[in-house]
């Protein structure tokens, strides 16, 4: 709320001590703004009346706080995106990682099954599946770990910042 206007009539000492009285802020008493401006509390209260400044005052203050609501909801709007953005980059480079170590494993369980072949050894069954299983699983985890980065990113896009 920018503006807090004189009305018109409103003689220039009345509307100089309303502003006095709005810095004050929603606290703000007749008797702390008489002290401060030199007047008595009753030509205060007389002058608010006839000017109407309890409901300018409400408004005004409403102004302010609707402004100081909006401003935080923007800041953290903004530190949400980042968060998610953070998020996102570093769920993109754990699934990257995950998927990297899975195709080591499944390169050695290939080099596993030539070697064994070459030298005509027969393979132990317990081995080879448990060590399958866990590629298969890494491989599976690095999927979701990057669908989850990939919709996080979709969230990011929806956000209108």
């Amino acid at each position: 709320m920018k503006s807090f206007p004189q009305l018109a009539g409103e003689p220039a000492d009345a509307f100089e001590q309303l502003l006095l009285h709005r810095d004050f802020g929603p606290s703000r008493q007749f008797s702390q703004t008489a002290d401060f401006v030199g007047c008595s509390e009753s030509t205060l209260r007389r002058r608010a009346e006839q000017w109407n400044w309890v409901e300018r005052l409400a408004e005004y203050d409403s102004g302010i706080l609707q402004e100081a609501s909006e401003s935080r909801t923007k800041e953290d709007l903004e530190r949400y995106r980042h968060q998610l953005e953070t998020f996102r980059q570093e769920q993109l480079t754990r699934a990257r990682t995950v998927g990297d170590r899975a195709e080591e494993l499944l390169a050695m369980v290939e080099r596993s099954v030539r070697h064994h072949l070459e030298a005509g050894t027969v393979l132990q069954g317990r081995e080879l599946p448990s060590v399958m299983a866990a590629a298969c699983k890494a491989l599976e985890g690095a999927m979701n770990i990057e669908a989850t980065a990939l919709g996080v990113a979709t969230l990011l896009e929806d956000l209108s910042i």
